[in-house]
């Protein structure tokens, strides 16, 4: 698990460190103070190779055919490669830096190296090569799976399912307790098949009136939970990354849907880090977590533009003690 986060020269942050991290970190902050920054910095520091190459479109807006060029040019903060710097943990190192041998951005290569799993080395080398467009392999010693704001299509969500229920018979009867407590209690069970007239397989869904539906008539709520909860059982991630966390979800059933996901991320031992903007979803998390048998470890990540530089971006750590504080006072915290 990252217990510190480190981020020198990334886009507009000059340098931030998040130390304390808990198993569930929700990064709060307003409009561009840098919370897509911090999961870009993630996926820079943990993501294999086909994430990095998807990483210019994976939280933001960007032209298919320009890619390469409307993203990785500017991601050190004011072009200064050299000096762009991810690393997470002390005793368990991995960095990203940026290298240019004549600071032109044609040059730029990111480069990783530090300790894998067992305490193995991984030795630098390129993963990003702006000079070929290109990413390398990318050894790291975190599996991860990112959730963007991009909903997937019902046929990868169906495929998801049908590759985390045959891996453990276990978990089809947990998947269905969690949505029936999270979403919808009418839920009886959820099956991977194909019915008449379909071109593909499709999760249907059972809810107790003789006939079984598509998943996707069953809102997107249902459908953004049940992806979450298959990212988790069929790929058994070291961290999980979800931008806007709330979306879909409505603010009722938060609690609900919190409760599940506290649950299953500390039983598989899953690293959460989920951006929101929603005040409801940050203290839903904060009730259920506090109304566990073993409450997790939950912190809030919060970013700030100084008051008196505003081109400085401040990153202070909340543990649930404080957040719980935050509530009950009505202070403000996004």
């Amino acid at each position: 698990m990252i217990q510190q986060l480190n981020i020198q020269n990334l886009r507009g942050i000059e340098s931030v460190t998040f130390k304390d991290l808990g198993r569930v970190n929700l990064i709060i902050g307003g409009n561009n103070a840098g919370k897509t920054s911090i999961l870009e910095a993630l996926t820079l520091l943990t993501g294999d190779q086909q994430q990095l190459q998807h990483l210019p479109a994976l939280f933001r807006e960007v032209d298919q055919n320009d890619e390469w060029n409307a993203f990785w040019p500017f991601l050190a903060r004011n072009g200064k490669t050299k000096e762009l710097q991810v690393a997470a943990n002390q005793d368990h190192v991995v960095r990203v830096v940026g290298n240019s041998d004549n600071n032109n951005n044609n040059d730029l290569s990111i480069r990783r190296a530090g300790n894998g799993t067992k305490n193995t080395l991984i030795q630098e080398s390129s993963i990003v090569s702006f000079t070929h467009k290109q990413t390398n392999r990318a050894e790291t010693p975190w599996r991860l799976r990112i959730l963007s704001t991009t909903q997937p299509t019902p046929k990868t969500t169906s495929e998801l399912f049908n590759t985390a229920i045959p891996s453990d018979p276990d978990n089809e009867l947990k998947l269905e307790e969690l949505l029936k407590a999270s979403i919808e209690p009418r839920l009886r069970r959820m099956r991977y098949l194909k019915p008449p007239g379909f071109k593909h397989h499709i999760v249907m869904v059972d809810l107790g009136n003789g006939t079984m539906i598509p998943f996707t008539q069953m809102g997107q709520a249902f459908a953004r939970a049940l992806h979450i909860y298959c990212e988790i059982f069929a790929h058994h991630p070291d961290i999980l990354i979800i931008d806007e966390i709330e979306n879909g979800l409505y603010h009722e059933g938060l609690d609900d849907f919190w409760r599940g996901l506290l649950q299953i991320l500390e039983d598989r031992q899953v690293q959460l880090f989920a951006t929101t903007h929603s005040r409801e979803c940050m203290e839903s998390a904060q009730r259920a977590n506090v109304n566990m048998p073993a409450p997790t470890s939950l912190r809030y990540l919060r970013l700030d533009r100084d008051v008196e530089q505003p081109e400085k971006i401040i990153g202070t750590t909340f543990d649930s003690e404080t957040m719980a504080t935050a509530i009950q006072f009505g202070d403000e915290m996004r």
